[in-house]
């Protein structure tokens, strides 16, 4: 595979509910280090205190339901998982802020310190879930994630019916799982 600081994808407006199984699947983003999950998913994913409190109801970190946003710090390699109200009795225990969290205390993120500084940014996974990934994924898709080069190369493949420059396919690996940072422009 060639070097590649960026790859630029354009997509065809149709071929953008496709890319909802990406980011429910899962993505590597780089953002601030030193930040409440509030302030890292403000910087990297550019939601708005609206978005965050009023759409952004389940946040799981590490596998634990954070309801602290301002108290949970996110750190490198961590994994985050965005969504929407989930439905049912569990959805509402899981969700943020609720009268029912302490039926899962022992499983939430507890509030942290922030991290030690040192490093500018941190690299973590992240998963968004539901009408978020529609509502949000196009701006996300825009500003750029990071997938492995054989899973990118795979899902380009089936949409390349929608790629308007096919060409960047032959600057992937199928057989390679470094990362490939990237973004896509829809068009059309």
């Amino acid at each position: 595979m060639k070097n590649i600081d960026c790859l630029s994808l354009q997509m065809k407006s149709e071929s953008r509910s496709a890319w909802n199984y990406i980011l429910q699947k899962g993505f590597w983003i780089v953002g601030p280090a030193c930040s409440s999950v509030r302030d890292f998913i403000k910087k990297t994913l550019g939601y708005d205190d609206v978005i965050l409190d009023k759409q952004v109801r389940t946040i799981f970190l590490n596998n634990s339901p954070v309801d602290s946003i301002d108290g949970v710090y996110v750190e490198e390699g961590a994994k985050l998982a965005l969504g929407g109200a989930m439905p049912g009795l569990v959805g509402i225990v899981m969700g943020r802020d609720n009268p029912y969290k302490e039926f899962r205390s022992g499983i939430s993120c507890k509030e942290t310190e922030g991290a030690a500084k040192g490093t500018q940014q941190v690299r973590i996974f992240l998963k968004i879930f539901s009408t978020l990934a529609v509502d949000t994924g196009t701006d996300i898709l825009t500003k750029g994630i990071e997938l492995k080069s054989e899973t990118l190369k795979d899902f380009l493949e089936k949409q390349k019916a929608h790629l308007l420059n096919p060409e960047v396919l032959t600057s992937l690996d199928s057989t390679n799982d470094a990362p490939v940072r990237f973004t896509v422009e829809f068009k059309g």
